[in-house]
């Protein structure tokens, strides 16, 4: 016997028709939970099951949007000693053997992702930075003012006044003193 699952306010398909698949589907006892991205709620469900529990879902999207979530769950319900089918897409089946192949895929399907996500993020950066935009947080002294700091110190202004003056911390005039190379 399965047990159904169904997301009340899953973006994607409406409760009642997730009902009739798991109906169809030969399920006779069926559980409404909630949507979460990561399939949180689901978990949480299926934590709440017992060993050799068989729990159905009309469609993976109804519980979690994204390659990593869904390995995490397939992993969870493993770990559980239960089994995870989906009645729209039969891959997801952790009866059947090809579910460690599956798993493999998922994972190197996220490390793809990843490995995507890093290049992009890294292209990004780089014609920013050749656009002439600095990367970091915004200086809170102006150039103007590095200047005024080293002349302040110079003159023999202690890092403590420089500071209070500027309405700057103490470690950030050090900072900045060390990056202005000294004049001979």
């Amino acid at each position: 016997m399965s047990i159904g699952y169904v997301s009340a306010d899953c973006p994607f398909v409406k409760q009642d028709e997730q009902k009739k698949i798991l109906e169809e589907s030969g399920c006779q006892v069926i559980f409404t939970g909630s949507f979460s991205k990561n399939g949180s709620s689901f978990l949480q469900f299926v934590a709440r099951q017992k060993v050799g529990t068989h729990i159905a879902v009309a469609q993976m999207d109804c519980i979690v949007s994204s390659w990593r979530h869904l390995r995490d769950i397939i992993l969870q319900v493993q770990n559980q000693n239960c089994a995870l089918i989906s009645v729209k897409e039969p891959w997801v089946n952790t009866r059947a053997e090809r579910s460690t192949l599956m798993l493999e895929i998922l994972d190197g399907l996220e490390e793809l992702e990843k490995r995507f996500i890093r290049q992009r993020m890294s292209t990004g950066r780089h014609k920013a930075m050749s656009a002439g935009c600095r990367m970091g947080r915004p200086c809170k002294l102006t150039q103007l003012q590095h200047e005024a700091v080293a002349q302040a110190r110079a003159r023999g202004h202690t890092l403590r006044e420089i500071a209070k003056e500027y309405n700057v911390s103490i470690s950030m005039i050090s900072r900045l003193l060390k990056k202005i190379p000294r004049k001979s």
